[in-house]
């Protein structure tokens, strides 16, 4: 994928709002005046002229805080005081109080991440993921490479997504690193290294805390490595120390990893991992770092599940995921002869690991707006892909034939195509797909004892 060549020092492409701000070289008077003029003739805009140093700082900051975040990191570059305005934490939460006023939370937009992603160096990533995902405003699938580039290049894999921030890791034979990275603000960092290798034992989370400024403050990088016995061996990095810490830990069962490289769930404030417990029976394993480090436990999957779906399809028709602050456990049926189509359960008491059955739902109850769509209805075949994350409402599916995304409205029972036909040589699973709500506002990495790096 080229680069624009005129994108901006951060590696952000500039939007509409934005497009003419390297021509000004800094001059606020000339950039205030396009802000306000755009309509007006280039005549009569050379008979305008006004002292930046008397416009009022309110009024700045309603125009400033009405514009594509993007634009608005791009003027942080104009001038000091400039910089001083967006960057103060009021600015965001006048921000966000625009945004929620003119917005619903659920109707962020949200991208869908395939996790292997293979390109030269971790620039080319940043680029890609900044291209990909910031330019375009409804649902969209991301491959962030071509079935091409894997002949050609190293895996870099995505890991986990958290407010923003990107835990991810170098799958070279040598040297193995993992990076913490905002591909808005192209701010990145390298955690102190772990070993020379990768092995696919290795499962890891991020977790992120951020303040009521909505400002992120601290995160924690857990990695779980199985092993032959009882016993885990755990280890936690925080951006509060820039320290590593290890911990075997006991496992209440023996348990198996799946196969599968699915990334971890986050949710009640604990990450749970899928696996397989000592009689091959699906189960989560779940790690709270600030509630109880020392600890683990294991929480089932709803008892009235499809087993033999579970165990013949690997679980690829049944989904676990979060929606506003709730796990949900969603089933698809794997033939046209079961009896409902659909169903979801959602967690009930998370302490005893309780779940409640939401809906049953047969073929006979959808329908569609869309002919094509509405004509696979009876006998297509559904994988679950993904829970939306803010909009309790919507569920992603891949409808097998035609080969295509699709969203179930929970309520109107409806199907949707979510995005453009997908090449048949782009494979995406869940348990290869990354749910990603565009933030709000960028995050900055929180500084830690670890050397942090910048890269324009």
């Amino acid at each position: 994928m080229e680069n624009d060549d005129n994108s901006n020092s951060s590696g952000m492409e500039d939007d509409d709002n934005s497009n003419s701000i390297n021509q000004f070289d800094g001059d606020e008077n000339q950039i205030l005046q396009q802000l306000l003029h755009t309509n007006i003739s280039s005549k009569r805009k050379q008979l305008f002229w006004y002292d930046i140093r008397n416009f009022p700082d309110s009024l700045l900051i309603e125009i400033l805080a009405r514009l594509p975040v993007r634009s608005i990191f791009s003027f942080k570059s104009v001038c000091k005081h400039w910089q001083t305005l967006i960057s103060h934490p009021s600015f965001c939460r006048f921000y966000y109080s625009i945004l929620n006023s003119n917005a619903p939370s659920s109707s962020q937009p949200l991208r869908i991440l395939d996790r292997y992603t293979y390109v030269p160096t971790l620039d080319e990533l940043l680029t890609r993921l900044c291209t990909e995902v910031h330019s375009l405003s409804e649902f969209s699938v991301v491959f962030l490479s071509t079935p091409e580039d894997q002949q050609q290049y190293h895996q870099f894999r995505i890991l986990a997504i958290s407010n923003g921030l990107i835990l991810c890791c170098w799958r070279a034979p040598t040297p193995f690193v993992y990076y913490i990275c905002d591909p808005l603000t192209r701010q990145w960092i390298t955690l102190p290294r772990r070993g020379p290798r990768y092995h696919d034992s290795f499962k890891e989370g991020l977790i992120t805390k951020v303040n009521e400024d909505h400002l992120l403050t601290s995160y924690i990088v857990v990695r779980l490595e199985h092993l032959t016995s009882n016993y885990l061996n755990l280890e936690t990095f925080s951006s509060e120390t820039g320290k590593w810490i290890s911990y075997k830990l006991p496992c209440p069962i023996p348990i198996l990893w799946r196969q599968l490289a699915c990334a971890p769930i986050y949710c009640y404030g604990a990450l749970h991992w899928q696996v397989i417990n000592d009689k091959g029976i699906h189960v989560m394993l779940a790690f709270d770092p600030y509630k109880d480090p020392k600890c683990v436990r294991l929480i089932p999957f709803p008892d009235d599940r499809d087993l033999k779906s579970e165990h013949n399809y690997m679980g690829t028709c049944q989904l676990c995921g979060e929606s506003q602050g709730t796990l949900r456990y969603f089933e698809a049926a794997h033939d046209s002869t079961q009896l409902y189509l659909f169903t979801m359960w959602v967690m009930k008491d998370y302490e005893k690991g309780e779940w409640c059955c939401e809906f049953k739902v047969r073929r006979s109850d959808l329908h569609s707006n869309d002919l094509e769509l509405s004509n696979w209805l009876l006998d297509g075949w559904f994988l679950p892909l993904s829970f939306h994350p803010v909009n309790p409402n919507v569920v992603y599916l891949k409808c097998m034939e035609p080969e295509r995304i699709v969203s179930y409205s929970i309520l109107s029972k409806r199907l949707d195509f979510a995005s453009k036909p997908i090449d048949s040589a782009q494979l995406i699973l869940w348990s290869t797909a990354i749910p990603f709500v565009l933030p709000k506002w960028p995050v900055l990495v929180p500084i830690t004892t670890v050397k942090s790096q910048k890269r324009g």
